[in-house]
């Protein structure tokens, strides 16, 4: 949510963020981890302070827009992973940024 409105998966916005996550995934597809595992594994640089509001906000988004997976359980955060039926789509996205 960006200024009290959501975001609309439709707009994705090219973060760097996202851009980074996406690039993870690709390359490891099997790879599964909580907010805090990918802001420690996945990036590769540290998103500050209050910056895990904002990824999870991406990695929600991402969910919204059917590219990864969030599997919430009760013992634990939730778990983001790869859904590979965006896997076309998401190489798009990536080879716009290049």
């Amino acid at each position: 949510m960006r200024n009290g409105k959501s975001i609309d998966p439709e707009e994705l916005p090219r973060d760097e963020f996202i851009v980074e996550i996406l690039r993870y995934v690709v390359a490891h597809r099997r790879a599964k981890d909580t907010v805090s595992g990918i802001e420690k594994w996945w990036l590769s640089k540290s998103i500050g302070q209050g910056g895990k509001r904002k990824l999870e906000e991406l990695l929600n988004l991402l969910v919204a827009k059917g590219w990864l997976i969030g599997r919430c359980s009760p013992q634990s955060e939730t778990i983001y992973s790869l859904n590979e039926n965006g896997l076309t789509e998401i190489n798009e996205f990536l080879d716009e940024e290049t």
